[in-house]
């Protein structure tokens, strides 16, 4: 059974354009989380969401669509609360009332298995959920993008400006990039690391209670900053 078209991908160039905008110091934001967010991530949040909302306007009731929801069996619970926001109620019952009655059929068809979670056709999905696929496009998409404009200076220009990829897309980039573009980003990146790391150092060393009069500097946020930059990607 054929899947729900894709919208086109754009090109690498136009993903390239699309980070550099979001590179860009932002000095509007209010929020120091928000502020310190990788780029790649913020981006792959938005590519989801425009998906999710051509799914909910135009796929909910066209059986290709249906029929790899199901394999999925619905979206993950990573997904559920942007679902919860930008999904509409009417089509979210006619979706999850159809995966209902399908769980109970198969429940049905294998009745000495029916409360078994290690049957892997009830407990595992099939495939990952429309949210997840559409993430890892994105993502793939533009680490892909900057990799391939590493050896542009304009856009090592704007990687050497913001320290804010996360370590999941330093690793993309670094496997994308060419090895000599590829050398240069990681000498780059393991050069924050240590100072990162420096700065968490001297975090601890000013909560020991003999240097808790000294001033705060660059280390106050270290730790806000480590957990953007080292936390493990989603299911791994």
């Amino acid at each position: 059974m054929s899947k729900p078209p894709k919208p086109p991908q754009p090109p690498l160039e136009t993903s390239l354009h699309e980070l550099l905008e979001v590179m860009r110091p932002q000095s509007d934001t209010q929020d120091p989380t928000a502020s310190h967010a990788c780029p790649i991530c913020t981006l792959e949040q938005r590519s989801v969401e425009r998906q999710i909302r051509a799914f909910f306007a135009e796929f909910v009731n066209d059986p290709a669509a249906r029929a790899q929801f199901r394999k999925s069996r619905g979206f993950c619970i990573h997904h559920t609360p942007l679902i919860l926001e930008l999904g509409d109620a009417l089509a979210i019952s006619i979706l999850y009332a159809d995966l209902a009655e399908r769980t109970i059929a198969k429940w049905h068809t294998n009745p000495m298995r029916r409360f078994l979670l290690s049957d892997t056709s009830l407990s595992l999905p099939w495939s990952p959920c429309h949210a997840c696929t559409a993430e890892i496009e994105a993502g793939n998409r533009y680490t892909e993008a900057l990799a391939a404009g590493l050896e542009c200076a304009e856009v090592w220009a704007s990687v050497e400006a913001d320290e804010r990829l996360c370590m999941d897309h330093v690793m993309g980039v670094l496997s994308a990039a060419k090895p000599e573009a590829r050398k240069r980003f990681q000498e780059l990146e393991e050069s924050r690391l240590s100072q990162l790391q420096a700065e968490m150092e001297e975090f601890i060393r000013k909560n020991d209670y003999r240097f808790r009069g000294e001033a705060w500097g660059e280390e106050r946020d270290a730790w806000q900053r480590a957990l953007l930059k080292l936390s493990r990607p989603r299911g791994r």
